[in-house]
């Protein structure tokens, strides 16, 4: 109700820092990919990493008026990140990869910390793949189709009891990755993805979180996008596509299911001027 006659005293609004955080990190990495024979070759990587964040958490009195208190506190993070890939290449036409390589993501990313918790570990990920990838002898299209395991350790979870972040969750999750990409006829492309994960389990969960034993939130069993584009003329390109996703629990892993859906896009492109300014429009969730 815009015309009710309310209003608010703009000069009455006080504002205020009540966090600041300040971060610095370096980095040294090698890596290289050998070729130990004919169709043979061999990736190895190593990465170290260090960050130091400092945060300031300011206190603001309940009656607004005393002085701020200002709690200082620093979260260090020294990390070591590893790659592993084999590939095989039989022919031009065909690659063949095994990989395993670990991450990690500090703490202080996306949760909040404090004093109490500086000092937990960053999470970290083990990802081993196996795929390949194989174009048509014509050239006009390629297929990549991979199998995975994702492994996540330390797995951020907010303690109800004292509504702090600890690392105590590991998930896993298996499945298969499939993409396709071509061309038609010289003017229509297409381009399809699906992705199969029938394994993904909490191992390891924590209290008022998600629960040991349950499949995770937001990982669908089924998903998948189709998008197909035409070249109408020499300056005007259309497209469309859909996107599907399986059931799935919703964020924090309640005890129930959103419904399967398929959202379709539409898109136009049009060049002012060619190779240099392209206009395009895109509606979503047509």
């Amino acid at each position: 109700a815009p015309d009710d006659g309310a209003w608010i005293d703009e000069s009455q609004r006080v504002l205020r820092v009540n966090n600041f955080y300040q971060s610095q990190g370096e980095g040294v990495y090698a890596q290289d990919l050998v070729q130990v024979a004919p169709h043979w070759k061999l990736l190895l990587g190593l990465r170290y990493d260090h960050l130091i964040g400092d945060y300031t958490t300011l206190a603001i009195p309940n009656n607004a008026a005393g002085p701020e208190t200002a709690t200082p506190y620093r979260m260090k993070v020294s990390e070591v990140s590893k790659r592993l890939g084999m590939l095989f290449q039989p022919d031009e036409r065909m690659s063949f990869h095994f990989s395993a390589a670990t991450s990690f993501n500090t703490s202080g990313d996306a949760y909040s910390l404090s004093a109490a918790n500086v000092d937990i570990p960053p999470e970290e990920a083990i990802n081993l793949e196996l795929g390949a990838r194989i174009d048509s002898a014509d050239g006009n299209f390629t297929t990549r189709f991979a199998i995975f395991r994702s492994t996540k350790l330390h797995e951020r979870n907010t303690d109800p009891l004292v509504n702090l972040v600890t690392l105590s969750g590991k998930r896993h999750a298996s499945g298969l990755e499939l993409d396709i990409t071509g061309r038609l006829t010289p003017h229509w492309e297409v381009f399809g993805s699906y992705m199969w994960i029938p394994v993904a389990n909490i191992d390891v969960g924590v209290a008022g979180s998600e629960g040991q034993g349950t499949r995770p939130s937001l990982t669908p069993v089924h998903s998948g996008t189709v998008w197909t584009t035409y070249q109408v003329s020499q300056r005007l390109r259309v497209g469309a596509g859909l996107n599907g996703r399986g059931k799935q629990k919703p964020n924090r892993n309640p005890d129930f299911f959103v419904p399967s859906f398929i959202t379709g896009d539409l898109m136009a492109e049009y060049q002012l001027a060619p190779d240099r300014v392209v206009l395009k429009a895109n509606l979503s969730n047509v």
